[in-house]
């Protein structure tokens, strides 16, 4: 997935329009996401920002000992649906059915900072080729039923 401008979208509505305030600033980027419940953008680190991104449906958030970086959102579907996707696509590569309500989004990452650019290589991969990297950032999101008690960052090595 293209993750344009260090951020990966997780929302119920692809053309929802995003206001000023809830948009980037200081705070928020030391939270490590900005938006509203409906519409959330969680911040990425390599400079590519060529990521490949799961998500997945889970009863548990993702163990802290497993991932270098956790960031939890409160996400809210009031359509039922769910779609990943930069900021940039008209068409979300990640988009998913689930029931109307609350959620906590845990954006699971490893390996920040570090693609292709960084390891000097030039080749372009394709998406099969990203998949099978995992050597380069690359995210795990959990959605996870119910509001969640906290957000932001909850482990950041």
């Amino acid at each position: 997935m293209f993750a344009s401008n260090y951020q990966i979208v997780v929302c119920d509505d692809p053309f929802r329009p995003l206001e000023n305030e809830e948009n980037w600033d200081a705070e928020k980027a030391r939270q490590g996401f900005a938006g509203v419940s409906a519409f959330r953008m969680i911040g990425t680190e390599a400079d590519l920002n060529d990521h490949w991104v799961e998500l997945v449906s889970s009863d548990q958030p993702p163990s802290s000992d497993d991932w270098q970086r956790i960031t939890c959102v409160h996400f809210h579907s009031g359509s039922g649906r769910i779609h990943v996707m930069s900021v940039i696509d008209s068409d979300p590569p990640i988009s998913a059915d689930i029931e109307r309500g609350d959620y906590a989004v845990y954006v699971a990452g490893q390996n920040l900072g570090v693609d292709q650019l960084s390891l000097g290589e030039t080749a372009k991969l394709s998406d099969a080729e990203i998949a099978e990297r995992k050597d380069i950032e690359w995210y795990r999101l959990f959605l996870v039923t119910g509001k969640p008690e906290f957000e932001g960052r909850l482990v950041d090595r």
